[in-house]
């Protein structure tokens, strides 16, 4: 019997080796490098599974080339890990598009109907993409949600403090519940409909489930459960909506309206809107505290400079502390530098398109076959030394300018998120209040990176553990209020 196993696992090996030749077999010379798996047939595909679009940082590393090839099975991934190929596949989006994983989305995440889903067919795409990001251009508009945020936001830190005793916390927790608070009151309105706690409960048990959704292979329907949860508030939210709804909300309805779509289609297509922005704006905000208050030298630095140029404090109100969004916005360099470099390192998302059509790119130096898939490996650039020059803290020049084109966290032209400028606001605003407003200690008193929770669907990875926090106010409570200022003010982002 033990030689039967024995002979029946050297068969699947060598099988699977056979299989792994054929599909070497099939490589045109013309389509960049095939990169083997250490596993041979499945060695890519398990990776994959295991760890999401990182695994492409991992494979990225065992290579010099730019752009390389994984086998699948039966289909090719090709990775680029360029900063040079990312305007040369921009060119190329036409045959090289983003637009097919539009309907993907809709049908698998949203859970909109087939008839919802093929609007997504033609050029409502664009239509529709049009009407998003007009709505979150700054302005007046914009300053009416920003400041509903803001004031949540002020709530929550202002909880924190706990009239100057303050309290312990479980950062993750912390974090999703201030982002999910904060930004449904400034785009829905105050009385939102993640208000009920069983709400926002179900959101972030869907997201634990969400890549497996997108797969198709959610053979429990945990994710379906869960989402259906959020579905129906945000459907009921829909009804009738709010006097502060946001433009945004409001436009995104009346268009999917006039395409045709059902009312509960469109509502659905809030849910994904949610997707994008609670489950990327939080590891944003958690990896920036993490950053900033593991630096007490830098943390101090941040604070002169909030100080000095973005707080005031209204003597005729009873001594209230100010913040000037504008001034944080445009007046504090640091900050931003922490922020976007706190992105930067932990950038994990790799930009995905698919080959509508056999493509050459590179002046014909790269094919790139019908049917297969492009990622944009957003690591192996931002982590590359001939860009941004040694990794180690202090060793850049002050005046050190990257191109946007090398700073990949907000997307790749013409598919950056509409919402940048809201999310870094609100990211940024919370943090500078937690700054001015709070020491804050791990328990045990250190420091130590928690795994990381490879089945997230989003740009920058939660850990994979809680960890735990005591905030202890600076100097004890202190009412506090928001000035916007200037109403086309923007964060200086990268990627503008």
């Amino acid at each position: 019997m033990l030689y039967e196993i024995v002979y029946a696992l050297v068969g699947l090996v060598g099988l699977a080796y056979s299989l792994d030749y054929a599909l070497d077999l099939r490589y045109d010379a013309r389509e960049p490098k095939r990169l083997p798996s250490r596993i041979p047939l499945i060695g890519h595909l398990l990776g994959i599974v295991k760890y999401g679009t990182a695994y492409y940082n991992q494979t990225s590393e065992r290579t010099a080339d730019e752009i390389y090839t994984l086998d699948c099975v039966a289909l090719k991934i090709y990775v680029s890990r360029s900063r040079r190929l990312i305007p040369i596949i921009q060119k190329a989006s036409k045959t090289l598009s983003f637009r097919p994983f539009v309907k993907v989305v809709a049908r698998e995440m949203a859970g909109n109907s087939e008839e919802a889903c093929d609007l997504f067919d033609g050029s409502f795409v664009d239509e529709y993409s049009q009407v998003v990001k007009s709505a979150l251009l700054p302005g007046t508009h914009q300053d009416d949600q920003n400041l509903r945020m803001a004031h949540s936001v002020i709530s929550l830190v202002d909880d924190l403090v706990n009239g100057g005793k303050g309290k312990t916390i479980g950062l993750l927790e912390w974090t999703q519940h201030l982002i999910v608070e904060a930004t449904s009151c400034g785009f829905f309105g105050v009385e939102h409909p993640f208000k009920d706690p069983e709400v926002e409960r179900a959101f972030w048990r869907w997201q634990l489930y969400l890549r497996s959704q997108m797969a198709s292979v959610d053979f429990f329907g945990k994710a379906n459960q869960e989402r259906e949860v959020v579905n129906k508030a945000i459907i009921e939210y829909c009804r009738k909506l709010k006097d502060d709804t946001s433009k945004v909300v409001l436009d995104r309805q009346r268009v999917l309206k006039v395409a045709g779509m059902t009312f509960e289609d469109a509502a659905k297509q809030e849910t994904l809107f949610c997707v994008a922005m609670f489950g990327n704006t939080t590891p944003t905000l958690y990896w920036f505290i993490w950053e900033l208050f593991s630096r007490p030298s830098l943390l101090e630095e941040v604070r002169r400079e909030l100080e000095e140029h973005a707080i005031t404090r209204d003597k005729a109100n009873q001594g209230e502390h100010v913040l000037d969004i504008a001034a944080l916005k445009t007046r504090c360099p640091l900050m931003l530098s922490v922020f976007q470099e706190t992105q930067r390192i932990h950038h994990v998302h790799a930009n995905i398109r698919k080959v509508t059509a056999d493509t050459f790119i590179d002046n014909g130096r790269y094919l790139l076959r019908k049917g297969n898939y492009l990622q944009m490996a957003g690591s192996p650039i931002h982590y590359s030394e001939e860009i941004w020059g040694p990794t180690q803290a202090g060793s850049k020049e002050a005046s050190f300018v990257p191109q946007p084109s090398a700073f990949m966290a907000w997307g790749t032209p013409p598919h950056l998120c509409p919402a940048r400028q809201f999310a870094a606001t609100e990211v940024m605003l919370t943090v500078a209040l937690l700054a001015v407003e709070c020491d804050i200690f791990p328990n045990g008193g250190q420091w130590k990176s928690p795994t990381l929770r490879y089945n997230d669907v989003a740009a920058i990875l939660s850990p994979g553990k809680e960890f735990e926090l005591q905030v202890k106010p600076r100097r004890g409570a202190g009412k506090w209020d928001v000035k916007m200022g200037m109403g086309k003010t923007q964060v200086n982002i990268l990627s503008g």
